[in-house]
């Protein structure tokens, strides 16, 4: 299983936490086990 999140997507709320709006959204990867079921 591939779990793929999409972060700093929404530009208002990066300006919220004060980050650089990215052209792109920055794409990561996270485990398996991040997800509960």
């Amino acid at each position: 299983m591939k779990i793929f999140c999409i972060g700093r997507n929404y530009a208002d709320h990066a300006r919220e936490l004060n980050n650089p709006v990215p052209e792109r959204p920055v794409v990561f990867m996270k485990p398996p086990t991040a997800l509960l079921v």
